[in-house]
């Protein structure tokens, strides 16, 4: 019995003994956040936190067009536009950075001109709601498409009166300077559909305290800019509405609330949610 214990604890030093030859050693750490630029050509620098002493070295990947150029001193890395970018959308790029034994990577994005605000990705957010029909539409996921021939309908099986509201939660806090309320879209004559009459948006960090940010009015009938007046659904009729906050609000959840249609049923639809960050 004595002469399997030591065996036992003979195999229990060795175990321990490799394991410990095993273990990596530390290798530091290295974040670097997004370089903006701005439409035009020129140049910004940012600032990379890292613990490690090493060289850094870049690799830049500007999709299929040389645009973009990076070039580090010390811990400030400089990225370039060495072209104006006269598109009518963002372009972006990656650099690859390493120093010592650590890798990692940032986003390079180029406005276009006049470019203010930028899309959140809306690939994980969910919503909750007052009311849906869900049958009609698609229900609270079509929220987050950008078909706005999936929708979400508020319920009218039975009839649903106003106020109708919706919470969406975008999963994280962000920092939040416009919203834009799409319009449910009929596409076999084209028509936008403005039931929504009066829509507050709130907004709040812990989905209890929430602050009013704006909101909007659309009420028929409705002069076009061409002087056709409006009076129902229509091809005139904005595909959507953008919300711009006073200023940007740190929010993970945004409240639309609809207290007004323009129709006698209180029915309304929503065609997307979408939030944006000023840039």
């Amino acid at each position: 019995m004595k002469y399997l214990s030591y065996i036992i604890i003979a195999f229990l030093l060795v175990t321990a003994y490799s394991c410990k030859e095993e273990e990596h050693p530390y290798v530091g750490y290295i974040q670097v956040e997004r370089a903006l630029l701005e439409a035009s050509a020129g140049s910004v620098t940012v600032t990379a936190d890292t613990d490690i002493d090493d060289q850094i070295k870049l690799t830049v990947d500007a999709g299929n067009s040389e645009w973009c150029t990076a070039t580090a001193n010390g811990k400030q890395i400089t990225v370039t536009a060495t072209q104006a970018n006269t598109g009518a959308d963002f372009r972006t790029a990656t650099v690859s950075v390493r120093c010592g034994y650590r890798v990692t990577e940032f986003t390079v994005l180029q406005k276009y001109e006049g470019q203010q605000y930028l899309e959140y990705d809306w690939s994980k957010w969910s919503a909750t709601g007052s009311d849906v029909q869900a049958s009609d539409g698609g229900g609270y996921p079509s929220l987050f498409k950008e078909d706005r021939t999936n929708f979400w309908h508020s319920q009218y099986s039975p009839a649903t009166p106003n106020p109708h509201w919706i919470i969406i939660d975008m999963q994280k806090e962000l920092s939040v300077a416009m919203v834009r309320i799409a319009r449910r879209y009929y596409p076999a004559n084209g028509n936008n559909y403005p039931s929504v009459k009066v829509m507050e948006v709130h907004a709040s960090a812990d989905g209890k305290d929430y602050t009013n940010v704006g909101g909007f009015t659309f009420a028929l009938p409705w002069t076009a800019p061409d002087g056709t007046v409006v009076t129902g659904n229509s091809p005139k009729v904005p595909a959507y509405e953008d919300v711009v906050f006073s200023a940007p609000m740190p929010a993970r959840y945004i409240k639309l609330v609809i207290t007004e249609t323009n129709n006698t049923n209180g029915v309304a639809q929503i065609g997307y949610f979408k939030a944006f960050e000023k840039i």
